[in-house]
C-alpha cells in the first residue's frame, strides 16, 4: 500500500473518531447548561429545576495565619421548581487548590506540637447558626464535598449558609505550621441522593 493511501485511510479513522468523540461530549452535557460568572452560578438540568448560588467571590483562603485565625464566607442557594419538578439533591463543594499545613507527626525538642491534632477545620451553619456540617482539612487537598442537601420546594426558595475555615489553636507548640497557605473555592453543584 503507497504511503498516500495510508495517510487517506488515518485521516479518514481521524475524523470519524473526533467527530464520535463530539457527538458523545455534546450528548453528554446537553442535559445541563451553566450559566453566570465567578461564583454566582446558575445550573438547569434540562429545564427540570434551577439551582443558583452566590457567595460574592467564590474563593476562601488563609495566608500566613496565626493559630486561632478564622476565614468566613456567607452564601445563598436559590431552589425554583418547575411544574414538574419540585426537589433537587446539591453538594456545598470545597475545591482546595493549595494547602500546605500539615498534621504534627512527632515532636521534638523544638516543637512541642500536639501530634495529630485537626489544626484547619471547617464548620458549615445555616441562616439560624445550626451547625450543619463539620471536620477537618488540615492536609485535605481537592474536591471535598461539605454537605449535600435535598430541598423540595413549592416556590422559589433561598437557603442562606456560613461557612468558616480556621486554623485552630491548639494550646501547643505550632511551628510546624507557620508560613503556611490554604487556597480554595466554593462551589455548589448537582449531587445524587445519599
Amino acid at each position: 500500500m503507497s504511503i498516500g493511501k495510508k495517510n487517506i485511510i488515518l485521516a479518514s479513522i481521524l475524523c470519524v473518531s473526533l467527530v464520535t468523540i463530539g457527538v458523545s461530549f455534546a450528548y453528554f452535557i446537553s442535559g445541563t447548561s451553566v450559566s453566570g460568572a465567578g461564583s454566582s452560578v446558575t445550573l438547569d438540568p434540562a429545564e427540570l429545576l434551577k439551582v443558583s448560588y452566590d457567595a460574592g467571590t467564590s474563593s476562601i483562603n488563609l495566608e500566613n495565619a496565626i493559630p486561632g485565625t478564622s476565614a468566613k464566607k456567607d452564601f445563598s442557594v436559590t431552589v425554583t421548581p418547575t411544574t414538574s419538578e419540585n426537589t433537587v439533591t446539591y453538594a456545598i463543594v470545597l475545591n482546595i487548590s493549595s494547602n500546605t499545613f500539615e498534621k504534627c507527626n512527632s515532636q521534638t525538642a523544638d516543637n512541642m506540637c500536639t501530634i495529630g491534632a485537626n489544626e484547619v477545620t471547617y464548620r458549615l451553619t445555616n441562616s439560624e447558626g445550626s451547625e450543619l456540617a463539620s471536620g477537618d482539612l488540615t492536609e485535605a487537598n481537592g474536591k471535598v464535598t461539605l454537605l449535600k442537601e435535598t430541598k423540595t420546594v413549592s416556590a422559589a426558595t433561598t437557603y442562606n449558609y456560613n461557612l468558616e475555615i480556621t486554623y485552630v489553636d491548639t494550646d501547643a507548640d505550632q511551628n510546624h505550621n507557620a508560613n503556611k497557605t490554604f487556597t480554595s473555592s466554593l462551589k455548589v453543584e448537582f449531587a445524587e441522593a445519599n
